[in-house]
């Protein structure tokens, strides 16, 4: 009699816990403004790792003197797509990236700041004008957290090179 009130109590809950496995979860809380990290690197790391972590994207500016970067309009298959979601971007919703590069110095170290701010758009028919939404700031902290992973590959593969040489000599 015990076994069949345990096989029933753990059949209960797995069914229950089940229907909480298949759920679609919910995002980050939208967010406006721009997402900002500060990267102890030198402006040109920063500023090469910036530029690999953007390539997929299409660049409308690239200026170094300035340190700014802005993507082309981006919209439909092109956009970024977050794990949680299962449907993807509409054509009616669009976004560009800004990105300034700010170099400086912190406790007598070259840093340097990344701003990233994502201006989401979305459309609702085709005479209206398009309205400004707030994003997740996932795909932003996506790409900060890339830029900080080049910098430390960079970093790495630079050491590695320099152990070599002195292997050679």
């Amino acid at each position: 009699m015990r076994w069949i009130s345990r096989l029933l109590l753990v059949s209960i809950s797995l069914w229950l816990s089940a229907c909480a496995l298949f759920a679609e979860r919910r995002g980050p809380p939208a967010l406006s403004g721009p997402r900002e990290q500060v990267f102890y690197a030198t402006f040109e790391e920063v500023w090469r790792a910036t530029n690999l972590v953007l390539q997929p994207y299409p660049l409308r500016v690239s200026n170094m003197d300035q340190g700014a970067l802005e993507s082309d309009t981006i919209r439909g298959y092109r956009a970024f797509k977050p794990v949680y979601k299962k449907e993807t971007a509409t054509s009616n919703e669009s976004y560009r990236l800004i990105v300034r590069v700010i170099k400086g110095s912190l406790e007598s170290k070259p840093a340097t700041k990344v701003t990233l701010l994502k201006e989401a758009l979305v459309q609702s028919d085709f005479f209206s004008d398009p309205k400004k939404i707030n994003t997740d700031g996932l795909e932003e902290k996506v790409l900060l957290y890339r830029i900080g992973r080049e910098i430390q590959i960079e970093r790495a593969i630079a050491k590695s090179q320099k152990r070599q040489e002195r292997l050679r000599k």
